[in-house]
């Protein structure tokens, strides 16, 4: 068996699958493997269901997860032991449509002030500013800061993709004031140690730390990825343009970017266009 993991392993590497995606992925087919307990050119239809229905059945089982493990070992049959897919007629679980968890603009603002360094406040600001996910925080690099274009580069975000993000005015104060004060070397938040990332772990203890600082409720689906969401709402009812927002965020289909619409459209007033603009006498 660990040939044939090792065989997935590489066949993951060359596809270009994320860091994350591999892991995920080598995971899922382990569990796989281990599950069905033969070797894997006898496996067939029926141990691929019997694993899936297991994982549904189980309590934590949830449709990110049962996605996961269909996408991983589809890829496992059709890469790297080289079969046909014959199981189309299983569908894959159903996404539940829900809207994403945001804080208010009190919310957001009592936790940058419940950060408890000049490094956590600039970068919870960045990440509501901007709308960056946590991994591009950690990723960023000093030259990525455009403060003559008031953008920022992300490079290599999710699917691989470039893209430049909006810059605060206020948030480049900060972030000028932060590079002053730590001079950062590669890698513009940095770890412990010189020259060190800082991890992704880290970001979410201090976000949870300020969080709890500033009182507000805990609630699980509320991490630090929660400013990003915040982000996008409040862009948008501030004025801002779901097209723009789509180039922000680094959305590949606008039907992702739309779900924040979605939410905008609970607390606007509907209005027809005549009363808005109209005048009286008019007519």
């Amino acid at each position: 068996m660990n040939d044939i993991l090792q065989k997935y392993k590489q066949d993951l590497a060359i596809k270009g699958y994320s860091k994350k995606t591999q892991t995920t992925y080598f995971g899922c087919v382990k569990k796989f493997l281990g599950s069905a307990g033969k070797p894997s050119d006898t496996l067939d239809k029926s141990d691929i269901k019997s694993h899936l229905y297991r994982i549904l059945e189980s309590p934590k089982c949830s449709c990110s997860t049962m996605n996961q493990t269909y996408s991983a070992i589809k890829y496992f049959f059709q890469q790297t032991l080289g079969r046909p897919w014959e199981i189309e007629n299983v569908p894959r679980v159903k996404k539940q449509y829900t809207l994403p968890h945001v804080f208010t603009q009190d919310e957001v603002f009592s936790i940058i002030k419940g950060a408890r360094s000049l490094k956590h406040k600039a970068m919870f600001m960045l990440a509501y500013a901007s709308g960056l996910r946590v991994s591009e925080i950690v990723s960023l690099k000093p030259e990525h800061i455009k403060s003559d274009k008031m953008r920022i580069r992300i490079e290599q975000g999710k699917g691989h993709r470039d893209r430049y993000t909006i810059l605060s005015e206020m948030c480049l104060k900060y972030l000028r004031e932060y590079w002053r004060a730590y001079k950062p070397v590669e890698w513009f938040f940095e770890g412990y140690g010189r020259g060190k990332r800082l991890s992704i772990r880290a970001c979410e203890h201090a976000f949870d730390k300020a969080k709890r600082i500033a009182g507000i409720q805990a609630i699980a689906k509320r991490g630090i990825h929660t400013l990003r969401h915040s982000f996008a709402t409040h862009f948008l009812e501030a004025g801002g343009g779901i097209f723009q927002l789509q180039k922000f965020l680094g959305h590949k289909h606008i039907k992702t970017t739309l779900v924040y619409a979605h939410m905008q459209e609970e607390k606007t007033i509907a209005r027809s266009p005549l009363d808005v603009y109209g005048k009286p006498g008019i007519f």
